[in-house]
């Protein structure tokens, strides 16, 4: 492996810090904005097609570790709490260009702590089974507070079952609900 590196991922932009172990060239900088094209345009531009870099395992690894395996280089995805524990004691500011270094060195001293990289059906598992996790956690918390205004108004629970709907016969006994609760009911309407 020629090249080394390190990324420090954010939104907005990806810091690097690369050394070529056969030239010894050295470069650090940044690749501005953080997307897929800009990041394989930069791996693009590199003096080397071997070598490895890591990257931290944080918001936004993804990207680039498919980018970095596309464009042939070996990605170390770095595992964040046990890198940070590395960092040892902070005597300066904790900048992206320090980080960047830092996963650069850990990597090239073999030290660097490792997470696996699961496959990519797997990460898209993930993703599924988290976004269904966040939708009924979304629609128990409006199943809550559909409750919660027509226990405020004095209404019984109706018994029809956990989905609510505004138009549900029983659900405004009489007109107590009021004009405003009841738009707060509909709007939360499941």
């Amino acid at each position: 492996m020629s090249i080394i590196g390190g990324f420090d991922v954010h939104r907005r932009q990806v810091t690097f810090d690369w050394v070529d172990r056969d030239s010894g060239e050295a470069r650090r900088g940044r690749v501005a904005p953080a997307t897929r094209v800009a990041l394989r345009g930069w791996l693009g531009e590199l003096p080397c097609a071997e070598g490895a870099f890591a990257v931290e395992g944080c918001t936004g690894w993804r990207f680039v570790v498919e980018e970095l395996q596309a464009a042939g280089l070996v990605a170390h995805l770095a595992e964040p709490a046990e890198t940070s524990s590395l960092r040892g004691p902070k005597r300066r500011a904790k900048t992206d260009r320090t980080d960047a270094r830092l996963l650069r060195e850990l990597l090239e001293q073999g030290r660097l702590p490792s997470s696996w990289i699961p496959p990519t059906w797997i990460l898209d598992l993930r993703t599924t089974v988290r976004l269904r996790k966040t939708l009924v956690d979304q629609r128990t918390a409006w199943q809550q507070r559909i409750h919660a205004a027509l226990f405020h108004h004095g209404l019984p629970r109706p018994d029809q079952g956990p989905v609510l709907h505004p138009f549900q016969p029983g659900l405004d006994q009489g007109g107590e609900l009021g004009e405003v609760a009841f738009g707060q009911v509909g709007q939360g309407s499941l």
